[in-house]
């Protein structure tokens, strides 16, 4: 980024609201009847309850405190026109985050997991939007191109990749989260070296801090999936399979290399390694 692009990115990453747990305000139930065997009724009078509430906001000021998941939902997102990341009580547990476990692998789990909704500020979406949420570019043309050509990279290595059988992955429809997970990755590790400088690195179960790092990413992952709905999933869904979004991102990383002493022919090795940020 030029130096004008850089302080705009800045000013947007300081404004960026996180919405963590739970919200400070509760949605009520209480006007719904809910029974033990009317599953449809129970089903209808809440898809009631929310259409009315939706109806209710036309008009009214934005609640920007408002979650957009359930509290026990394991999953998170970044809202670009509300410039906030959100991370329900849900996925603050294991394997994403353990209290138990050491820095290393909750900072390749749920680290990497924040770096990767703050890389959505900035990726081929986010970056369209500015740090209140409107639609606005604020990128220098040249900063616009550069963007563009680090992310192609991204589209082609992703789009020689299968999925499933002889299908590929859609480059393009996956270029959001590809290059969340790389970026996301990329600032959770430099956290961690941040955290562990001057400190101990004590072996654990075998493995240095910078092993189990990435040994935390690559367990969230972990997924039983059938073949029929990898390939239903591959023409929707804008994440790539569980496995490639493991692997890639650490193919793409000297950092994870340097870890586990990878030689350039190997396949955890990008043959064009691709970057972003």
């Amino acid at each position: 980024m030029t130096a004008a692009t850089k302080q705009a990115a800045l000013d947007k990453l300081r404004k960026i609201a996180d919405k963590i747990g739970y919200p400070d305000k509760w949605k009520s139930y209480d006007t719904v009847s809910i029974g033990r065997d009317t599953l449809f009724e129970n089903t209808t009078r809440l898809s009631e309850l929310e259409y009315t509430r939706d109806m209710a906001r036309i008009g009214k000021t934005v609640d920007r405190g408002e979650f957009g998941m359930t509290t026990p939902t394991v999953n998170a997102y970044y809202n670009a026109q509300q410039n906030d990341i959100n991370f329900p009580a849900g996925i603050l547990q294991a394997p994403f985050y353990d209290n138990n476990l050491d820095d290393a692998v909750n900072f390749g789990a749920i680290g990497a997991v924040i770096g990767h909704e703050l890389t959505h500020g900035f990726d081929d979406e986010g970056r369209q939007f500015d740090l209140d949420g409107n639609l606005h570019d604020w990128w220098t043309d040249r900063d616009a191109q550069e963007f563009e050509r680090r992310a192609d990279c991204f589209v082609r290595q992703y789009g020689e990749q299968t999925a499933v059988d002889d299908l590929k992955i859609n480059g393009k429809l996956t270029l959001g989260e590809n290059s969340a997970d790389n970026g996301g990755l990329r600032v959770a590790y430099m956290a961690l070296l941040n955290l562990l400088a001057g400190r101990a690195r004590p072996l654990i179960d075998g493995f240095t801090p910078e092993q189990r790092f990435f040994l935390g990413w690559a367990q969230i992952w972990c997924t039983n999936q059938t073949p029929e709905m990898t390939r239903m999933l591959n023409t929707v869904d804008p994440h790539s399979p569980a496995r490639v979004r493991v692997n890639t991102p650490l193919s793409n990383m000297l950092e994870f290399q340097k870890a586990f002493a990878c030689k350039a022919d190997q396949p955890m090795v990008a043959e064009r390694a691709c970057r972003v940020w």
